[in-house]
């Protein structure tokens, strides 16, 4: 039995919530469902921290910090507060480190001093962390009751990685109770919901970096995937996400609720508010030739390909031939094919094959009992 509960796992993260990001008597009624404009609105984040959060991606905030024309303590600061706002709102954190954060970008800013430049590519730039990516002394739950009182040994070899770039990590984030869910509600945090409409989830499995990057409260997150948990966050809360192919990047270190599985393998990769700053993520870790220290790793690096989009040809998909889409998504579908053949591309219709087969296939994969009936 866990040594500390669930409510007392709740009042610790609410004490981290930064106090300057309160919403107090601004906090919208449960009935109000699209709350995507509170943080600009709500008269807490000053002018500054408006056009920090909302104006840069997180490539243009790194060319900001590495001349010198922002601080790493006034970009983490920004980004805590209006981070703190969007827990409020869609209950997408699971711990805040603002004291750690704050600490780590005046030392970054000293750093900077004394070099006159930036201590690496990333130098300041806030990033936020699904919670099952382990960091040293911090719990390590995944959502699940059991684990609540584990405590990580160590950081996870991406975020060593992206600490000796400059990294600022200030937020870790909600995900469903095993992760193998496409919403987001573990009986650990709760429920984390679309900050469009909070009626409906913020997907899954990383939910938490969905809301969270929807609400401008990072410029950029780690988040998981194995079926859709990067992809079907990214999609519901508009912004970019990107599965990474197996064995592209590192998993040193991660927690994994299937140690040696040979048949379901997980990736790590980011989330973005900006497509260019899923290739910053990217470059910046492969350019560490990472596959030296951990060899499954596959030795190519990351490359950027200019394509000619007349010789481009993209293949739609409007029904798998198990699920029918819903009409918004068949309009959507249909909007998105304008726009492509607009831009010159070649589209044409996907003839799916046997999805049905596909879905046996890996369901008897991703269950011990290979998902039979009791």
């Amino acid at each position: 039995m866990a040594s500390i509960s669930i409510q007392r796992i709740r009042e610790l993260r609410d004490s981290s919530i930064p106090k300057d990001s309160l919403l107090r008597h601004s906090l919208p009624d449960a009935s109000v469902l699209d709350v995507s404009d509170v943080p600009q609105k709500c008269g807490i984040l000053s002018d500054d921290e408006i056009t920090i959060t909302e104006k840069y991606t997180a490539s243009q905030l790194v060319n900001l910090l590495a001349k010198g024309e922002l601080t790493a303590e006034q970009v983490i600061k920004a980004y805590l507060k209006r981070a703190g706002i969007a827990h409020q709102l869609t209950n997408c954190a699971t711990e805040f480190l603002g004291e750690e954060a704050v600490d780590r970008a005046k030392y970054l800013d000293e750093e900077f001093k004394k070099r006159e430049g930036p201590i690496g590519p990333i130098h300041g730039l806030p990033i936020s962390v699904k919670e099952m990516v382990p960091m040293r002394g911090r719990r390590l739950s995944s959502g699940w009751i059991k684990w609540i009182d584990r405590i990580a040994e160590d950081d996870a070899f991406i975020l060593k990685i992206l600490y000796e770039a400059g990294a600022v990590f200030y937020v870790r984030t909600t995900q469903p109770q095993s992760l193998m869910h496409l919403e987001c509600s573990s009986p650990v945090y709760g429920t984390t919901t679309n900050p469009f409409n909070r009626q409906l989830s913020s997907g899954g499995s990383s939910g938490g970096e969905g809301a969270l990057l929807a609400l401008k409260g990072s410029p950029i997150g780690i988040g998981t995937d194995i079926g859709g948990s990067i992809r079907f966050p990214a999609a519901t809360n508009g912004v970019y996400g990107l599965k990474p192919t197996t064995f592209r990047l590192p998993l040193r270190g991660m927690m994994v609720t299937q140690a040696r599985s040979q048949s379901i393998l997980g990736t790590i990769g980011p989330l973005a508010r900006a497509r260019e700053d899923i290739n910053l993520f990217m470059k910046i870790i492969l350019d560490t030739e990472l596959w030296r220290t951990e060899p499954s790793l596959v030795p190519i690096p990351w490359r950027t390909i200019t394509l000619d989009s007349t010789n481009l040809t993209v293949a739609v998909m409007w029904d798998d031939g198990v699920v029918q889409p819903h009409p918004p998504i068949i309009r959507a579908l249909h909007e998105t094919v304008e726009q492509l053949k607009t831009a010159g591309i070649r589209v044409i219709d996907w003839e799916p094959v046997d999805h049905q087969k596909s879905w046996d296939l890996i369901s008897a994969l991703y269950f011990c009992n290979g998902a039979q009936a009791e």
